[in-house]
This record gives C-alpha cells, structure tokens and sequence, in this order.
C-alpha cells in the first residue's frame, strides 16, 4: 500500500476557508463520511477531535496530520485540504499548517497506522511537494503530486 492510493481526487478539499482546528477537522470527517468511506462521521470527528485536543498533530513546515489511534475502520482512509489561510496546530517549528492529512486506521493494523503516519511525514519534507500541494489546480493535480513524489518509495505492509 502507498498513501496515494488512500487519497483520490474526491478525498481532496482545496482552499477550505476553516478557520480553526475544529473546523477543518469537521470538514475532512465530513467529506469522507459524504462519499460514504465512514459511516458514524459523529463518532469519528469525536475521536480526531480528542486526539487533537490532547496533543497537536503539526509537523512543522504547514503541515498537520489530525488522526486518531488505531480504531474500528475497515481499512486505512486518508483526506487531505488545502486551507485559505494558516490555522495553529501547535507544530514545533511554530508554523500555521495549511496542509492537513486526515488519517484513520484499522486497530488490526497499529504497525500500518505508524508507517503511513512516517510517510506523510517524509513526503512533506520536500519543499517541492509542498509547494505543489500548495500551487494545484484542482484535486486531480494535487493527487498526482503526492502519486509522483511517492514513486520511489517502497509498499507500506501492515
């Protein structure tokens, strides 16, 4: 498995004008839950909003990835949006993210959760996929973004 096998165009929210934390993470869970990847969006955005709450899910350079632990999901869903304007998602480097990753796991597959949670991470090192992200057109290009920078890297196992 890759990441952007997780995140097809309708998993893609560009320029979302959230204007908190909550806000985004309330649009994510419910752009997954509207193309039916999850059924109780009310007990999902529960359990990103407490995870978020108790320890801020930003990586630095614009980036967050609200998520829960591992939890009762049939499989590995991902969304990402691109937001208007920064929000705080208490990143070391201090920075507002504007790139936030939705991600959500099977609780059979903790070791998955880990690893695909790394390759978020080391993909948005790249300043060139930041930026990318941060230019797309549409979600079609920003899908292919995240398909072309993840080209050379291995399968992801659970």
């Amino acid at each position: 498995m890759k990441l952007h096998e997780l995140l097809s165009p309708e998993h893609i929210s560009l320029d979302v004008p959230a204007r908190d934390r909550d806000g985004i993470i309330n649009h994510l869970v419910d752009m997954l839950a509207d193309i039916n990847a999850i059924n109780d969006r009310e007990a999902v955005r529960k359990m990103v909003l407490k995870r978020e709450h108790e320890v801020g899910t930003g990586i630095g350079y614009g980036v967050a990835i609200p998520h829960t632990e591992p939890g009762p999901f049939p499989h590995p869903l991902a969304a990402f949006a691109r937001l208007t304007r920064g929000i705080n998602f208490h990143a070391p480097d201090g920075d507002k993210a504007r790139l936030i990753f939705l991600l959500l796991t099977p609780d059979r597959t903790p070791a998955l959760h880990v690893r695909l949670l790394a390759r978020i991470c080391r993909l948005l090192k790249s300043e060139a996929l930041r930026n990318k992200l941060l230019e797309a057109e549409n979600p079609e290009a920003a899908a292919r973004a995240i398909t072309d920078a993840e080209a050379d890297f291995p399968e992801l196992t659970p």
